[in-house]
């Protein structure tokens, strides 16, 4: 019991993507550890043998959660039976988000985290939320109300697209690490700088005029910039972008502090 105490002011987001599995570790409302895959099983595990566990735990299921993941919840879960400790998330209606929203049901769990860490952000402000991760999305919050948004291909799926509906095409495996050094987002002077100027440069200018539409509608409201590739962007506005890697996973973080305060 005591190993446990000491674990009070720890949250656990085990986030279960298409393709990975990240464990976010929270102390005291900030973010001290992000695990991925193996890594992310052997802390659990280790967690588990040493009776170091987290307090509460949320698993924010879009993909497919591990055999390994699901026996830990059922095994973490008996061991609290005074009082419910892991919640499961796989529905964006269970986050009582307020929203203006047709198809919650259907809605991606990492798009409502993103819009219940911009209300908490700014509740007073509109928000457009850009995440740039496999796909990129854009959603519009109005006052906290989240009222629906876009869905397009990431920079990733842009360049194995035309790698795989074309012949002589290539796919550049290090991409990140060449837009990290700078590329053209325009003009490309051999053909993997012009994949890059297309896929990249092409997200940019995509997401560039839907700034540019919304302030044509619009008065006033922030720019929210998160997802794994965002960094790629030059995204120019007379709007305030709030740039954060982590917004997700705060999200996250504050539904599970709405499960436990409602449950």
């Amino acid at each position: 019991m005591e190993s446990l105490m000491s674990k009070m002011d720890e949250h656990w987001i085990i986030d279960v993507g298409n393709t990975r599995t990240k464990l976010v570790v929270f102390q005291d409302d900030s973010i001290v550890q992000v695990l991925s895959d193996e890594e992310a099983e052997a802390h659990g595990q280790k967690a588990m043998n040493e009776g170091s566990l987290p307090a509460l735990t949320l698993v924010a299921a879009s993909g497919e959660t591990s055999k390994f993941w699901n026996a830990w919840s059922r095994e973490y879960a008996d061991r609290h039976t005074d009082s419910k400790t892991v919640f499961n998330l796989v529905n964006a209606k269970d986050t009582g988000l307020p929203s203006n929203y047709e198809s919650m049901a259907t809605l991606g769990l990492d798009r409502a985290a993103n819009a219940r860490a911009a209300q908490a952000e700014d509740p007073d402000s509109n928000w457009l939320i850009i995440d740039a991760g496999t796909c990129i999305t854009a959603d519009w919050i109005e006052h906290g109300n989240f009222i629906g948004g876009s869905i397009a291909p990431g920079i990733e799926l842009r360049l194995r697209a035309m790698y795989a509906g074309t012949a002589n095409l290539p796919y550049p495996e290090n991409w990140r690490e060449l837009a990290s050094a700078g590329i053209g987002l325009h003009i490309g002077q051999n053909t993997i700088d012009a994949l890059l100027a297309g896929a990249i440069g092409g997200a940019n200018a995509e997401l560039q005029a839907r700034i540019e539409a919304f302030d044509t509608e619009y008065d006033e409201f922030r720019v929210g910039l998160t997802g794994g590739d965002a960094d790629c962007l030059e995204l120019r506005t007379r709007f305030p972008i709030f740039a954060d890697p982590n917004l997700t996973w705060k999200g996250y973080h504050l539904i599970l502090k709405d499960l436990v305060q409602n449950d």
